[in-house]
């Protein structure tokens, strides 16, 4: 996770995925296409009109079955296989696995939105990923999907408890999401505000049209922060079972890729969106997008769940192309 690479994310960098000679690397993302589409790629979104705009509700159906199998694994082995659960590293390599196969097939919805209803702020190029920089964007993915389980199994998983989740989950998910979100606001906002923490975000900010994959782009201890210090800290201050708590990390992990995503859609977080919608707080994919065209103290939307926070503390901005008399209800959410 070196802080230097020989070029940085930049429009029309991923001409090399289309060599038929590529490294093994090289060719599984190609592969499973799961790099970001290109401005050629993608659909030409005129940035006056009408943006397709979907409910939270409208979104859950991809994501939230998916996030329930570890459950339902746990349950259907507890109850008719045996009382004692798998070991702390079966469970662990299951969760691992599952997360990546998930968040490829997370990465392959958004390109697909990308490709039919186009990009934000269309008419500036969308960063891709260079030849060069494909061992850093692989090993981001593989220590964000294998730190984050391994934190939660050490943290949290007793072979010997039942597998079990309250009646009260969708309100335990929300009160943990909008604490995760109070602490990654000021550790972020401290980044662009004080000199001496800029330099450890200043890497992720030199994407200015951000894309899935360049999700974990950033600096060493940056990776860090964002992978589990943040989610850690916020989970000691609201803590949840380990059921929960899996539930918790697959929706986590769904609604920061769309938030890279760079989609011309009105997608809200579906951790929070429901419960803020009513009072204009919820966070869209525009938002955090409109963040990173910015820099050291010039930048806004300093939240990635929600912007209750940038509201209160007034950092919250305007969106561009999202805003409410700019929205069609009309359509139907699909690739």
């Amino acid at each position: 996770m070196s802080t230097k690479s020989r070029t940085g994310p930049r429009p029309n960098a991923d001409g090399w995925k289309y060599d038929r000679k590529l490294p093994l690397l090289h060719r599984i993302f190609t592969l499973f296409n799961i790099l970001p589409p290109n401005q050629e790629e993608a659909f030409k979104a005129d940035p006056k009109s009408r943006m397709p705009a979907f409910s939270e509700w409208n979104q859950l159906a991809f994501p939230l079955p998916l996030a329930f199998v570890p459950f339902l694994a746990r349950y259907y082995y507890y109850h008719n296989v045996s009382h004692e659960m798998p070991s702390s590293m079966v469970t662990w390599l299951f969760l691992f696995a599952y997360i990546v196969f998930v968040g490829l097939l997370s990465i392959q919805q958004y390109n697909g939105f990308v490709r039919k209803y186009g990009y934000l702020d269309a008419n500036s190029g969308r960063d891709t990923v260079p030849y060069e920089l494909m061992p850093k964007v692989a090993f981001e993915i593989f220590a964000a999907s294998s730190l984050r389980t391994l934190v939660i199994v050490l943290g949290c998983y007793d072979p010997k408890e039942p597998p079990s989740l309250s009646f009260w989950l969708p309100l335990q998910l929300f009160m943990l999401t909008l604490t995760e979100d109070f602490t990654y606001y000021w550790l972020h906002r401290l980044c662009h505000e004080a000199e001496s923490c800029w330099h450890i975000h200043r890497l992720h900010h030199t994407t200015k049209h951000p894309t899935t994959m360049l999700l974990g782009y950033a600096d060493d201890f940056q990776e860090f922060i964002d992978l589990v210090g943040s989610p850690m800290i916020s989970w000691t201050m609201c803590p949840l079972g380990f059921d929960a708590t899996v539930v918790w990390l697959f929706m986590l992990n769904y609604v920061q890729l769309g938030g890279h995503c760079g989609a011309r859609l009105h997608l809200g977080s579906i951790l929070t969106g429901p419960y803020l919608r009513p009072f204009g707080l919820e966070l869209v994919v525009e938002d955090h997008d409109l963040h990173h065209r910015h820099g050291w103290k010039d930048a806004y939307n300093y939240g990635k769940q929600t912007r209750f926070w940038d509201s209160l503390y007034g950092t919250a901005g305007d969106r561009v192309e999202g805003f409410d008399q700019n929205l069609d209800w009309s359509m139907s959410l699909r690739p």
